[in-house]
């Protein structure tokens, strides 16, 4: 196993480059994935958000007011260009506690007002989230496997977290794993599903959604990194 890819280059965005605002609840774990992708290709910019004041959805939500939406906002999204805002979310406990269905219903009004206050802007899905069941670890364990785990082996572990990186030999690799993002979206999407009362079922996530989007831009980049791993 190559231990990081250590020969390639990171680009400069263009003026106009795609960016894509990734809100999140971990400090560690997420943005190391995503930093991966920071600089791949010069037309995509992805800008992790971490939490500041709390993790749970609604918190998250307001953060999102703070730094993309209100006066003293740190970035500004271009919904000419495409930009996106991605909540990075595990099932955790708040689903039963009520706060991911108000997360959603904020992203949809999102959307809403850019059709109605921006004539010339084709609606799109520029605000939404990408949960997982249970967290985010299912979508690093995709990017190495293509069957779903199995209550029993994760049983014997005291987290899916731990579960995770004893599943993969030496744990994640955040300077070589998220190479195989082309396998991670497509194991993610035949392990995808819902109840009935279309809420995210076990050891399923939405990240290949936001795998999609981020491929569509580094998918060469991504397949020449391949090919030196070998």
């Amino acid at each position: 196993m190559i231990r990081r890819i250590r020969d390639y280059g990171k680009q400069k965005p263009t003026k106009d480059s795609h960016k894509i605002y990734v809100i999140c609840e971990g400090k560690g774990t997420e943005p190391d994935y995503f930093a991966f992708f920071e600089g791949l290709s010069s037309n995509l910019q992805v800008i992790t958000i971490p939490p500041t004041t709390g993790t749970d959805p609604l918190k998250l939500m307001e953060l999102s007011k703070k730094t993309l939406t209100g006066e003293d906002r740190l970035y500004s999204i271009n919904y000419q260009y495409g930009d996106t805002v991605w909540f990075v979310i595990d099932t955790d406990t708040w689903e039963t506690e009520g706060k991911i269905a108000p997360l959603r219903q904020f992203c949809n009004e999102q959307n809403q007002h850019i059709t109605d206050k921006l004539d010339e802007v084709k609606a799109y899905n520029a605000w939404n989230v990408a949960q997982s069941n249970p967290s985010f670890e299912i979508w690093l364990y995709y990017h190495i496997y293509g069957t779903k785990p199995t209550d029993e082996e994760v049983e014997k572990t005291q987290s899916f977290k731990e579960f995770v990186n004893n599943k993969i030999s030496g744990g994640f690799n955040f300077q070589v794993h998220p190479v195989y993002l082309e396998d991670a979206i497509l194991h993610s999407e035949e392990h995808f599903s819902k109840d009935d009362a279309g809420l995210l079922e076990k050891y399923a996530t939405e990240m290949h959604q936001l795998g999609r989007e981020i491929l569509g831009f580094t998918k060469l980049e991504l397949d020449k990194l391949k090919n030196k791993i070998g």
